[in-house]
């Protein structure tokens, strides 16, 4: 549509310049009466205050009429229909994006999709995990709608943008804004609409996470301290941090770190890590215990797993899968 739109200006330009030329030469009119009568004929309107004196001056305008009048309509014709039809499919596709995130549920809200949150939201895609993106700037919002995420433009401290964003079924939200002051805003009106949902803030000044915290965030990010971080020890134990990173962001080895929820009758409830052979069995590795919001870290083989315990595990995906089916059966620790 846009190209025959630019084909159909050309030609518009063309008939102006030609018209224009041809009065000048048959009626010997200055440029702008020139000008002026083409314009008047193309577009139908003739006011019929410069009359042609000449039998080619006549000729030359009955041609006008005819060929330029069709290439005017033409282009009119086409300009309405690309701005309709934009204006169409935009509404249909926002309806059809707010229709999906209304049938969202256990999602991550992101809010701001700036250089940390765009490395957030290409994240979760990559997890598949499902997200909206809540962000002001018009030209990225549409930029990140053309690759396919949910995105509401807006500003995410609306109470009404946060609804929009479904966020009374959304699991966690990811405050990414690139001002403090925004973020504890942020954190506070999430809270607020649904005080169950797990919060991550990012902050940039050190005096910003008791503020952050105290409106609510379940946790604080500084991205200049993980990166300080990350750069001093690629220097002081690169070996490791590659192994990390390999193991953390390589999907072609596809290892992953899940956290698996023992839930009353599971037949690991009472058993040691030595007796449930989780590791034998399934080959993945209980990295920590979560328990009573007490971290037991590399547990001995003889801790015993209660119901209610997080295990934090690490393992490739098939083996994970296997230990969440032991994990799942209600009788006998067996595959």
């Amino acid at each position: 549509m846009a190209r025959s739109v630019l084909l159909a200006f050309i030609a518009l330009l063309i008939t102006l310049v030609v018209g224009t030329v041809g009065l000048i030469l048959t009626e010997h009119l200055t440029l702008a009466k020139a000008i002026y009568l083409t314009v008047q004929t193309v577009t139908t309107v003739g006011f019929g205050d410069i009359e042609p004196q000449t039998a080619a001056g006549h000729a030359f305008l009955t041609f006008l009429m005819l060929s330029g009048v069709g290439v005017m309509l033409y282009f009119a014709g086409l300009m309405m229909a690309f701005l309709i039809e934009g204006q169409l499919a935009g509404v249909y596709w926002r309806r059809k994006m707010n229709k999906k995130i209304e049938q969202l549920q256990d999602h991550v809200i992101v809010c701001g999709a700036g250089r940390v949150g765009r490395q957030v939201i290409y994240r979760l895609r990559k997890e598949g995990a499902a997200c909206v993106v809540i962000e002001q700037q018009e030209d990225l919002a549409n930029q990140l709608i053309a690759e396919g995420f949910l995105v509401i433009h807006s500003d995410a401290t609306y109470d009404e943008t946060l609804n929009k964003a479904s966020i009374m079924k959304a699991k966690g939200l990811i405050s990414a804004l690139p001002e403090d002051s925004l973020n504890v805003f942020v954190t506070l009106t999430a809270k607020g609409l649904n005080p169950n949902i797990q919060v991550v803030a990012r902050m940039d000044q050190p005096e910003s996470e008791k503020k952050l915290l105290r409106a609510g965030a379940d946790k604080v990010i500084s991205p200049a301290t993980l990166g300080g971080w990350r750069m001093a020890m690629s220097i002081l134990k690169p070996i490791s941090v590659e192994y990390l990173e390999t193991v953390i962001h390589d999907h072609n080895i596809e290892m992953e770190m899940v956290e698996l929820k023992i839930d009353q009758g599971s037949c690991l409830v009472g058993e040691t890590l030595l007796t449930s052979r989780i590791k034998q069995q399934t080959g993945a590795m209980v990295l920590a215990i979560l328990r009573d919001n007490q971290v037991i870290s590399n547990p001995d083989a003889s801790e015993a797993i209660f119901q209610g315990d997080l295990l934090i595990v690490l393992g490739l995906r098939d083996q994970l899968h296997r230990l969440e089916k032991l994990a799942a059966n209600l009788t006998h620790c067996e595959v």
